[in-house]
């Protein structure tokens, strides 16, 4: 799989995890996660202007949630994650621990919807019954 097709990307698919989630947060970062029906990790990033006012230090914060995200991929459940900057991160902070951050998120999300696993193979898999 690509790293690609592991991004949330439409308004839509963030609004879904905005609007259902199990979050985990650590001091500059909430981790919300939803069980999703693709059958693997997603990830969108809340990163504002108003805590990080240059654009090379969004960029720097998003590129290390991709790459601890990238790391942990084989290990998270099939769920959207949408990780949002709360505040300023420290420098080198910010990637410590979140693919923990991510995996307990994961983990409440698929024990509050704990049917997620069976309607992800349904979907991949249209020919098996309901």
């Amino acid at each position: 799989m690509r790293i690609g097709d592991a991004r949330l990307v439409k308004k839509s698919e963030f609004d879904q995890v905005f609007a259902e989630n199990q979050r985990a947060r650590t001091d500059s970062l909430i981790v919300m996660a939803r069980p999703n029906r693709v059958g693997h990790a997603r990830l969108g990033m809340v990163v504002p202007k108003r805590l990080l006012v240059r654009a090379v230090d969004r960029n720097r914060v998003k590129r290390c949630i991709r790459e601890s995200f990238r790391l942990n991929l084989g290990e998270l459940p099939a769920c959207d994650f949408v990780v949002r900057l709360t505040d300023k991160p420290k420098p080198g902070e910010e990637a410590r621990d979140l693919g923990r951050t991510l995996k307990r998120a994961g983990q409440r999300a698929m024990e509050k919807w704990p049917d997620v696993e069976s309607l992800a193979q349904t979907t991949l898999n249209p020919d098996l019954p309901n």
